[in-house]
C-alpha cells in the first residue's frame, strides 16, 4: 500500500469551514478515486497547520491522487507540500 501524504496552511479562524469542505467534498471524492483504502485529516493545536493521509493499494493510484490535489481560490487551505509514500507498516 501506498500513503499520499499532504501538508497544509489552515486558516484557524474559518476552521468550521474547513471541517465542513473536508466532510462533505474532500472525504467524497477520495472514496471516489480508484484504490482508495482510508484517509484521515489532522490539524495541530494552534489549528495553523493541518496533515492529510490517505492511503491506496498501488502506487500508481496513490501517484494519481497526488497528482490531483489542489485547492481553489479563497478556501481557507493551502497545500504546501504532498508526497507518496509506502505504507511499511499498519494496525
Amino acid at each position: 500500500m501506498y500513503a499520499v501524504v499532504g501538508m497544509a496552511n489552515l486558516a484557524p479562524e474559518r476552521m468550521d469551514e474547513i471541517v465542513e469542505m473536508a466532510d462533505s467534498q474532500v472525504i467524497p471524492l477520495l472514496k471516489s478515486q480508484a484504490g482508495h483504502v482510508a484517509s484521515c485529516f489532522t490539524r495541530n493545536a494552534y489549528g495553523t497547520n493541518g496533515m492529510s493521509i490517505s492511503v491506496f493499494v498501488t502506487k500508481e493510484q496513490a501517484e494519481a491522487s497526488a497528482a490531483s490535489m489542489n485547492t481553489p481560490p479563497r478556501v481557507p487551505v493551502s497545500i504546501e507540500n504532498v508526497e507518496v509514500r509506502e505504507v511499511i507498516a499498519s494496525g
